[in-house]
């Protein structure tokens, strides 16, 4: 699981990004891609159909189509439909709530001009291919997901480790649950009743990194969320999450959001600045 906290991690690759004109006289058919595919809506309204349902966008809304996933445009009007396609590997969604092997697409049901700025100089910089173009690229991206990460209504994994060992999702939704409890990685050995070697090895090989630092990852993202929504102290946060002493929180909290408990709070939660250069 990949959360605002540690979403740099993801190892992405930018396969594709353009600017396209959908209009009534193309054809329509079903197709799909085998990297998530970024899309904002420039210009203009349309249904977004798929196998088994159907979604209307507009302008400024940005749609995020999981790999495999089958789908088509169909026009409401006679205006064309100008669209920004980013094509991503490396990357899974999923709705919160749902089952892991449940990846369709997510619409962000809010209209944001501010993610047309993110885009453009996306595109922008993918085109130009100037050099280091692939990691400002990346960072755009990140931003961009950050913003929908804020949310709450999603979760992201990475695509490239797929195996599915039952025992993680166990350990995974043990964690998620208890976050909040001293967990010991004795704890998590004892629940699936393997070696703890040998579920260090897999997990690390599956979510991209160890037990307990996932399990610290979950525990940051929820002090996140108490910072962003409540006036908790932070002392009193710290204990809410799971951490034994305040100053280990607060180092930690740092070390994964780049600011301390302090900071992130008055901030305001405020999107990252985009990176520097074109």
């Amino acid at each position: 699981m990949y959360t605002m906290s540690n979403i740099k991690n993801l190892s992405l690759k930018i396969v594709s990004a353009e600017k396209n004109t959908v209009t009534k006289n193309q054809t329509t058919s079903f197709q799909k891609y085998p990297y998530v595919k970024l899309i904002f809506i420039n210009n203009g309204e349309a249904t977004l159909t798929f196998k088994d349902t159907a979604e209307k966008v507009a302008k400024h809304q940005i749609i995020l189509i999981n790999p495999n996933v089958e789908y088509y445009w169909e026009l409401v009007s006679d205006q064309a439909l100008e669209i920004t396609e980013v094509g991503v590997h490396g990357l899974e969604f999923s709705h919160v709530g749902e089952s892991e092997s449940e990846f369709t697409y997510y619409k962000n049901s809010e209209v944001q001009a501010d993610n047309s700025l993110f885009m453009d100089l996306l595109l922008k910089t993918m085109v130009e291919k100037k050099p280091g173009a692939e990691e400002i690229g990346k960072r755009y991206i990140e931003i961009i997901l950050i913003q929908l990460l804020r949310k709450e209504e999603f979760s992201i994994r990475n695509s490239l480790n797929k195996k599915n060992h039952k025992e993680i999702q166990v350990v995974k939704n043990f964690m998620k649950v208890n976050y909040h409890k001293n967990i010991t990685l004795d704890d998590l050995v004892e629940l699936v009743h393997i070696n703890k070697f040998y579920l260090i090895r897999i997990f690390k090989q599956e979510v991209g990194m160890s037990p307990i630092d996932y399990l610290i990852h979950i525990r940051i993202d929820e002090a996140q969320k108490m910072l962003r929504n409540t006036n908790i102290a932070i002392a009193d946060i710290a204990h809410l999450v799971g951490f034994q002493s305040p100053s280990h929180f607060s180092k930690t909290f740092r070390e994964l959001s780049n600011m301390t408990p302090s900071q992130y709070r008055r901030q305001g939660n405020i999107p990252p600045a985009p990176p520097q250069g074109s």
